[in-house]
């Protein structure tokens, strides 16, 4: 199955925003940019005494969401996704269903 571009009206983006604080209430911290600033945070993730953690850019247009398993990654265009997947093919699950 193939993803789907999003596309959001103003007021689905402030229905998203609503929804994400919601969800996500908790905590937030920006940090800049470098080899290793939450090695920590994966360690925990990967150990399964964190979860629910996204990483994002500014922008939130590129989502890392790591969890106990693996994680998701969520790219701004298909272009870019295709880029990804083509350069680490070994990250990607070998069933049939690409699950």
């Amino acid at each position: 199955m193939r993803g789907r571009e999003l596309q959001l009206s103003g007021t689905e983006q402030v229905a998203l925003t609503e929804l994400w604080k919601e969800r996500w209430p908790e905590f937030a911290e920006r940090r800049p940019r470098r080899r290793g600033c939450i090695d920590g945070l994966l360690r925990e993730v990967a150990d399964d005494e964190v979860a629910d953690v996204l990483v994002t850019d500014v922008r939130m247009e590129r989502i890392h969401h790591p969890y106990d398993g693996g994680a998701d990654i969520f790219l701004a265009t298909p272009a870019e996704r295709d880029r990804l997947r083509d350069q680490h093919t070994d990250w990607l699950s070998s069933h049939p269903a690409g699950l």
